[in-house]
């Protein structure tokens, strides 16, 4: 009977030996033994420190990008700025050129008729400047760089507004030397 028991016992033992894994954990200590002396344990190493240094460099290129995409966005911001302080000094200029206007006294119809044209159209100048403000305020609350289009179109608007400004000035100097 001790011999059948033996026998179990060693037939139970070699069965044992026979089932491997590479995961230390779960081969138990002949398969162990069969992980340390096949270099499968080595193998399993060495896959897990590729895959960490991949992604390590994946990590270090999404750093780059974020990098690149934070300068990006400042430069963005930089320019929505300059583009906000450019209205606010065309809006400035517009008042006093309002107020040098107001000052003019128009010694005929004709010069009345053109101070009140060029009156209305500074009005209407005021107004498209207030526009571009609140778009250029609106892209701002969108986080400005995200649409690249709308703030061309915006540039090219406060161009053009830049344009009647000075074309206005220019007008308001010339009713000002003939009502002189």
């Amino acid at each position: 009977m001790y011999s059948k028991i033996l026998s179990a016992v060693v037939l139970a033992v070699t069965l044992t030996a026979c089932a491997t894994s590479n995961d230390p954990r779960q081969g138990g200590f002949f398969g162990g033994l069969h992980g340390l002396m096949s270099g499968s344990y080595d193998d399993r190493i060495q896959k897990r420190q590729d895959e960490l240094a991949y992604q390590k460099n994946v990590n270090q290129d999404l750093k780059e990008q974020s990098r690149v995409l934070e300068g990006q966005a400042q430069e963005k911001e930089s320019e929505l700025a300059s583009a906000q302080q450019r209205l606010a000094n065309m809006e400035g200029d517009l008042a006093s050129l309002e107020s040098d206007v107001n000052r003019l006294n128009a010694r005929s119809d004709k010069q009345k008729a053109e101070l009140t044209k060029l009156k209305e159209r500074i009005k209407e100048q005021r107004k498209r400047v207030k526009r571009q403000q609140a778009a250029l305020n609106e892209l701002e609350r969108a986080g400005g760089s995200s649409d690249p289009e709308r703030y061309r179109v915006l540039e090219q608007e406060r161009n053009r507004l830049a344009d009647e400004y000075k074309k206005l000035l220019e007008y308001s100097q010339a009713l000002s030397n003939a009502a002189n």
